[in-house]
Order: structure tokens, then C-alpha cells, then sequence
């Protein structure tokens, strides 16, 4: 500090003379027509004032009113109702205004800030996934208060919500949104979400633990207000203030050990990673895989407590959710290599517990040998696909050119997972299913169209997407065969789509987008984005939208390859997001 300079610096030596400057700028500097900067209404005007005005210091008072209105400061205080807050609230902003007024005309350099305002940021796009394990100490606030509000943002000048009485009437037109739409849209259901067992997941389990647990009820009220802008076509105001507010809230609601086993807390994480997903944001990371970690850790300590999981179609669906992130190269699969390490985290087959939610179902007793088998079926193919998961995320780790001896150890792993896949699928038991499809009960329908699905999405990805080039090798796939694949997959979509949209659906956006990108035909990649433009229109947030868009991008890139003379399958789809920073995470 001792070898700095101020003399004759313009602001810092109030004996420097001001420079002589042309004739134009000394008429302009001495010309100020602008009243005082705090009476100033735009950027432009305080720009032509700044250039009139020699520098200086001014300075910036806050006032405890200025924080009034951000959400940590409008909760009602102990016996304070919100009639006499609102009140209390009134009569000090009058006075507030008029210390303002008196004390901005004595002195222009002088600003009182009226309304403190930070930065308007997405919270993915700053935040930034802690690394915590799920073996980590008891703990919930991994993240720190200090990480929370630097994501923080006031958006009250463009919301409603800073007055108390609207902000509970939005509340109660949120909390209706939840009741009516949200909760049917959000809680897995169909096929093996379904058969997993477990409690019942209603409306009314969701209002029994908010009334305990005000994270949750935040948590409620920010998917609603994401639904509600989704379909005004609003800005997302109300959820990122819900969602930060429920962040917030974590930090004081976990004061023992009871706390990190409640339901509450297992839901809140919950909703909040299926926030995260609807959101969807590119070019930037989001908590996504904080909240898959947080309620692995939770479902542990449940099951070490209780020996059994509540509503275990919420991990089938989380694990679902890591499976398709491993498979696109967004996640490290952590939740998924948990249940292949514990049998006991996903409901083995055989263990499930019915009845179950079988809406329009008929009937399925529990001891059908056929819900047995389709479970089984399922089970195994979903293991034998983070397989490849895992393979593919080695590959990817591997830098270029690889090795001839890692390639050719990675093509017999995955002939090895193939042929084992095959076996599956090739058993008299599930090829049964299979011809006696049209005959089943529609629960056991949904669980082998599911369970189908996942089968061709692992062998298509097993051939053209385990590592770069592989379209390319020596042992390349057929196109026939990979062409066979993907108008499985397109067919098997088609019908989990025509189903409605309450039962698994948004399980189709990955293999969609696997099958539109590696597909050769032209014809197929229209019908690929026609399908997830189907999706987008009825979807929950813009998780198909994102992911058509990141399809366009890969089809763009291959059909400029094929121009300039080179082939298709030059352009690999996991290169090109990974270099792009293209996230891909579905709810499927």
C-alpha cells in the first residue's frame, strides 16, 4: 500500500487541477440541465449527469427498510399477526421515505437505498454441486448459508408476493395447483413404479408432513408456481423464490437425528430434484445430483432404522432418473452403483408388497408367478444397462486415441453384457411375456413395455455409443441393426404415449434422443423430433424441449459431416455435448 501514488490524481488529490480539455468538452462539462442523481430515471440520464459532474466519492446508506421485503425478513415474528406486520410495515417505509427525501436534497452525493435489489441469476447457472458423500457425518446443510444466498435473488419488484396478504392468497392458489395437477404429474406411477410397494403417495401425505416440515411446503409451492408460469408462460419468479426458500428453511428445520429420518425431509429433497429437472437449464450445472446424493444418504439411514422404505417407487424413480444421466454422460451413476452394491436399497423381486396404486388397473395378486417374472425381467435388464452405463463412462475417461488393448478389452466386456442381456430376454419365462403380451393385465402390460423399452435403448446404446467412434470400428454394428433398434424405440414410445400422460411417459425422452441421434435415416430423426415436440406440448417444465434442442444440435453437426463429404457417424453424439457443455439429465 506504502507504493501508491495520489498526487494529481483527479479523484484521490484535492489539490490536482482538472485537465484542459477541447472547447467541445468544457461546454458540455459545464452545461447540467439534470436534476440531482437520486431523482434520475434511467441509466442514459445518469450517464450524460456522470459525464457533467467531476469525479468524486457518493455515498450509499442502507436502512433496515431496505431489506423489508426479501423473503428472510417477511416471516411473521413471534405472536405478530400479518395484519399488524403489514401495518408495522406501512407506517415505516412512510418514514423511511421521508428521511429519505429530507436528507437526498441536503446532500446529492448522498443515495438512501430504498429497496435492496441483488443480481438476477439462475440458480443452476451458479450454483455449483457440492462434492458431499452419501457416508458424510449427520448433517443436512451441506450447503452453506453463505453458498445459499450468494444464489439468492429478490425478485419482488416484478412479483406481487413482497405484500403479505397476496402472498398468502398466492399460497392457496399454488397449494390448490399442487392438490388439483402437480402431485399426479410428479409421483411415478405406472408399470414397476407401481408394483414397487410401499405406502400409498397422495395429495394429502404431501399436506400432512408441510404442516411439520416448511421446507416441504416451500419445496410444494415452487413446482406449482414452475407448473403455473409453464402454463401463463410467466418468468419463473415465483418458483426460484420458493425454491431458495426452501433451501433456506433446510438450514433450521434438521435439529436431531428424527429430523434426517422424517418424511418430510426425504419428500422435500424429492420435489427439489424434480425441480431441478423440469428446469433444465443448458450451459450450466444445477443441484440435481446434490439432491439424488441427499436422498440416497437419507434412504439409508431409513432403511437402517426402519428396514424398509415408505415409498420405495420414489427410489425407482431416482434410480431411473441416474440410470438415463450415466447413460448420457451427465452423471456418475452414484445411486445406481448403490443399488447394484445393496440389495436392499430397490425392493428385490419377490419382496414387494401389494396391493398397490393400480388405478384402471385389474386386479394382480400378488402371488401372479407373472408379476414375478416381469419384475425379475425387469430388474435384470436394468443392471445389465448400468453395465454398459459404467463401461461407457470408463471409455469416456480414457484419453485419445485408446489404447488396441483397452478397445479390444472393452468390446468382450460388451459382448459379454450382450450375450447376458439376450439370455435374459431369450428365456422361456419372458418370451412367454412377450407372445402373451395382448393377454396380460394392464399393469403387467405397462411393466413389460417398460422393461422393453430399456432392452433395445441398452443394445442400441451398446452399439454405437460405448465409446468414440464406435460406429466406426472394425466390429461396427449393422445399420440394419441399429436402424432395427431405434423403430423399436420409436414404436414403444408411440405407445407409452397414446397411454396418457400419467403413466410414465417422460420415460421416453432419453431413448428417443438416442435413437434420433444415432439413426442414419433422415425420415427417423424427423420422426424422433416430431415426437418430443409432442412431449414438450404436454410435459411438466422443459425437459423435452431441451432435449429436442440438443438433438437438433447433434443433427445439425451430422448432416453438415455428410455434406462435406464424410460420414454420419463421424459426429458423436457423447462428443459433441461433452464439448459443449451440453448437460443431458431426463426424468427418462
Amino acid at each position: 500500500m506504502l507504493d501508491i501514488q495520489t498526487a494529481g490524481n483527479a479523484v484521490w488529490d484535492p489539490n490536482s487541477l482538472p485537465r484542459r480539455k477541447s472547447s467541445s468538452t468544457t461546454e458540455t462539462a459545464t452545461t447540467d440541465l439534470l436534476p440531482p442523481f437520486p431523482l434520475l430515471a434511467s441509466d442514459e440520464e445518469r450517464e450524460r449527469k456522470a459525464r457533467t459532474s467531476r469525479p468524486g466519492t457518493y455515498h450509499v446508506v442502507v436502512v433496515p427498510e431496505s431489506f423489508s421485503h426479501l423473503p428472510e425478513y417477511i416471516e411473521n415474528g413471534p405472536g405478530e399477526e400479518p395484519k399488524d406486520r403489514l401495518s408495522s410495515s406501512l407506517s415505516s417505509v412512510t418514514e423511511t421515505d421521508q428521511f429519505t427525501n429530507d436528507r437526498e436534497a441536503a446532500d446529492p452525493h448522498v443515495v438512501i437505498l430504498k429497496r435492496f435489489k441483488d443480481a438476477k441469476r439462475s440458480p443452476s447457472s451458479q450454483c455449483r454441486s457440492p462434492a458431499h458423500s452419501p457416508t458424510s457425518d449427520l448433517c443436512e446443510s451441506s450447503l452453506s448459508a453463505a453458498t445459499l444466498d450468494a444464489t439468492s435473488q429478490d425478485t419482488t419488484d416484478d412479483d406481487p408476493m413482497h405484500d403479505p396478504l397476496e402472498s398468502e392468497n398466492q399460497d392457496a392458489v399454488l397449494l390448490a395447483h399442487f392438490r388439483d395437477l402437480v402431485w399426479v404429474q410428479l409421483v411415478p406411477a405406472g408399470g414397476i413404479f407401481d408394483i414397487a410397494g410401499g405406502d400409498v403417495l397422495s395429495a394429502d401425505v404431501f399436506d400432512r408432513e408441510a404442516i411439520t416440515f416448511p421446507p416441504l411446503f416451500h419445496a410444494m409451492m415452487a413446482i406449482s408456481a414452475l407448473s403455473l408460469d409453464q402454463k401463463n408462460g410467466g418468468h419463473n419468479i415465483d418458483g426460484l423464490r420458493y425454491y431458495h426458500q426452501a433451501f433456506l428453511s433446510l438450514q433450521n428445520s434438521i435439529r436431531s437425528d428424527e429430523d434426517l429420518l422424517s418424511d418430510g425431509l426425504f419428500l422435500t429433497h424429492f420435489l427439489l430434484l424434480a425441480y431441478e429437472l423440469a428446469v433444465a437449464e443448458l450451459n450450466g450445472s444445477n443441484l440435481w445430483s446434490h439432491h439424488v446424493s441427499r436422498i440416497l444418504h437419507i434412504s439409508s439411514l431409513r432403511r437402517a432404522m426402519f428396514r424398509i422404505e415408505r415409498y420405495p417407487s420414489i427410489l425407482w424413480w431416482v434410480c431411473t432418473v441416474d440410470l438415463y444421466a450415466l447413460l448420457s454422460g451427465a452423471g456418475t451413476g452414484s445411486f445406481v452403483r448403490a443399488a447394484m452394491e445393496n440389495s436392499d436399497l430397490l425392493p428385490e423381486p419377490g419382496l414387494f408388497q401389494l396391493p398397490v396404486r393400480l388405478d384402471g388397473y385389474r386386479s394382480v395378486s400378488p402371488e401372479d408367478d407373472r408379476l414375478r417374472v416381469l419384475f425379475r425381467l425387469h430388474h435384470d435388464t436394468f443392471m445389465l444397462a448400468a453395465r454398459f452405463g459404467f463401461l461407457a463412462a470408463d471409455s469416456r475417461g480414457v484419453s485419445m486415441p485408446v489404447p488396441y488393448a483397452q478397445q479390444d478389452q472393452g468390446r468382450s466386456e460388451a459382448e459379454q453384457l450382450r450375450d447376458a442381456l439376450w439370455r435374459v430376454w431369450g428365456s422361456p419365462e419372458a418370451q412367454f411375456m412377450v407372445q402373451a403380451q395382448e393377454t396380460l393385465p394392464r399393469a403387467l402390460q405397462e411393466i413389460l413395455r417398460q422393461s422393453s423399452l430399456l432392452f433395445h435403448t441398452s443394445l442400441l446404446f451398446s452399439h454405437t455409443s460405448l465409446w468414440p467412434g464406435q460406429h466406426l470400428g472394425r466390429e461396427a454394428a449393422s445399420e440394419e441393426e441399429i436402424h432395427h433398434h431405434a423403430i423399436a424405440i420409436l414404436n414403444l414410445a408411440e405407445s407409452t404415449m397414446a397411454r396418457g400422460k400419467e403413466i410414465g411417459r417422460r420415460f421416453v425422452t432419453f431413448p428417443l434422443f438416442l435413437a434420433g441421434s444415432t439413426v442414419s435415416s433422415s425420415d427417423v430423426k424427423s420422426m424422433v423430433l416430431e415426437m418430443l415436440s409432442g412431449l414438450e406440448a404436454e410435459e411438466f417444465g422443459r425437459n423435452a424441449a431441451t432435449t429436442r434442442y440438443i438433438l437438433q444440435v447433434v443433427y445439425e453437426r451430422q448432416m453438415q459431416q455428410s455434406q462435406d463429404g464424410g460420414p454420419v457417424w463421424g459426429i458423436d453424439w457423447t462428443d459433441l455435448l461433452a464439448a459443449h457443455g451440453l448437460p443431458l439429465v431426463t426424468f427418462g
